[in-house]
C-alpha cells in the first residue's frame, strides 16, 4: 500500500530504503545519510514544498518516490517534478507509486510531469541512467538498477531529452591538444584564468552570477541561479571544493569576466569508503587519495563561444591535476543538443560514457 511520508520516523524510512535495495550492488554510493535526512525533513516536515511516498508491504519499503509543482520556462506552465525514484523490480509497486501522485496532480490540475531532478539543484544526479551501468558513478551524479526505464516505460513515460556525461583522458595526448588550443586562444585574445579566492569569495561569486546570466541560453535547461542560490550552493559546497579547480577566467585590460569552469574532486570515492557515515578521520585520509575529478558547470559568455577558451580553461586545470594526482576526469553531463560543449570537449579526447534520461508524460485531468 501507499503511504504518503507524514512523519520523522517515515522521513527514516524513505531514506534508508536504499540500503536494503542496493546492498548486493557494487557501484551504489550512498549519500551523507545524516545530511540527507536534515534536507528532506525541512523539505517535507517544515517547508511541506515537496511529497514523499513509501509503498510498504507487511512493513516492509519496497520503493519511493518524492515531487514537487513547479514552475517549467520550457513548458511555460506549472508542472510536477519528480525524484528518488527507487523500487523492487515490480511493475505493480512502480505503478502504485506512480498512480498516486498523477492522482495528486489531477487534484491540483497539472497535466504534465517530468524526472528525475535533485530537489536541492537542478544540473545535479539528473535523469535515469540509462547507458553506463558497470561503473561507479562520481559526485553529483545519479545511479540506478538497469530495469529503472523498463518500469517507467511501462506506465507511459516517454523520453523528454538525454544528458550524456563525457570521459576525456588525464595523459599527455590530452595535454598536448590542450596546449595546443590554448596558444591558439592566447595569440587572439588576451585573458588570464584565476583560482577561486576565499579572501575575495563575493567578489568572484558576484563574477560567476554574470557570466552565468550572460552565458545561459535555450539549450539550458532552466534559468540561471540568482545571486542567493550561488552564495548558498558555494557556502554548501565549500567543503567538497577545491578552489585551484574552480576557474574565472577575465579579460585583463577590462576585468570582465567571460569564463567560468567548477571541477570538483569526486568525493564519491571517500562516501564509498565510510558508506554514507560522516566518519571525519577517514574522510580526510581518504579525500588525499581522491584521483577523480568532475567537470560540475563550464559557462562562456556568447561572445567568447567557439574561441578556445575552454580549452585554455581546461589546459589551466588539467595542469592542477598534474599537482593534485587527479588521473581520471568528467566533463559533467550536457543535455544531448548542446553541440557547442559537447564538440568542445571532443577535440580533446572526449567520449560518451553514460547516458541519463529525462523521463516526462502528459496525463488527462
Amino acid at each position: 500500500m501507499i503511504i504518503p511520508v507524514k512523519t520523522s520516523k517515515q522521513v527514516k524510512q524513505f531514506i534508508y530504503f536504499i540500503k536494503d535495495l542496493y546492498k548486493d550492488d557494487p557501484y551504489y554510493v550512498y549519500p551523507i545519510f545524516h545530511v540527507q535526512k536534515k534536507e528532506l525533513t525541512d523539505l517535507l516536515l517544515h517547508q511541506k514544498t515537496y511529497k514523499a511516498l513509501l509503498y510498504m508491504k507487511n512493513d516492509q519499503v519496497l520503493g519511493r518516490l518524492l515531487f514537487t509543482y513547479d514552475y517549467s520556462k520550457k513548458q511555460d506552465k506549472t508542472i510536477c517534478y519528480f525524484s528518488y525514484f527507487d523500487c523492487i523490480n515490480n511493475q505493480e509497486v512502480a505503478s502504485a507509486l506512480l498512480s498516486y501522485m498523477e492522482a495528486d496532480m489531477r487534484a491540483q490540475k497539472i497535466s504534465y510531469s517530468e524526472g528525475t531532478f535533485s530537489p536541492f539543484d537542478p544540473d545535479t544526479r539528473r535523469g535515469i541512467l540509462v547507458k553506463g551501468f558497470e561503473q561507479d558513478p562520481s559526485i553529483f551524479t545519479s545511479y540506478n538498477y538497469d530495469y529503472y526505464p523498463t518500469l517507467l516505460e511501462h506506465y507511459g513515460y516517454k523520453k523528454a531529452i538525454d544528458t550524456i556525461l563525457i570521459n576525456a583522458l588525464v595523459n599527455e595526448t590530452t595535454r598536448k591538444k590542450l596546449n595546443t588550443f590554448s596558444k591558439f586562444f592566447l595569440r587572439k585574445n588576451d585573458v588570464r584564468v584565476d583560482s577561486l579566492s576565499y579572501k575575495n569569495l563575493d567578489r568572484d561569486l558576484e563574477d560567476v552570477a554574470k557570466i552565468l546570466e550572460e552565458a545561459t541560453n535555450e539549450i539550458i535547461y532552466q534559468d540561471a541561479p540568482d545571486m542567493d542560490l550561488i552564495r548558498e550552493t558555494a557556502t554548501k559546497m565549500k567543503p567538497l571544493l577545491n578552489p585551484n579547480l574552480v576557474k574565472i577566467a577575465r579579460e585583463n585590460k577590462t576585468n570582465k569576466p567571460v569564463g567560468f569552469c567548477l571541477v570538483v574532486p569526486d568525493f564519491n570515492q571517500v562516501l564509498k569508503k565510510t558508506k554514507g557515515k560522516i566518519k571525519p578521520l577517514q574522510m580526510l585520509y581518504y579525500k588525499r587519495k581522491i584521483t577523480k575529478a568532475r567537470g560540475q558547470l563550464q559557462y562562456v559568455i556568447p561572445t567568447y563561444q567557439n574561441s578556445g577558451l575552454i580549452g585554455h580553461m581546461f589546459k589551466v586545470i588539467f595542469d592542477e591535476f598534474e599537482e593534485l594526482g587527479i588521473t581520471d576526469f568528467e566533463a559533467g553531463t550536457m543535455m544531448e543538443n548542446n553541440d557547442k560543449a559537447i564538440n568542445a570537449f571532443r577535440k580533446f579526447g572526449g567520449e560518451i560514457q553514460k547516458i541519463y534520461r529525462l523521463y516526462g508524460k502528459e496525463i488527462s485531468l
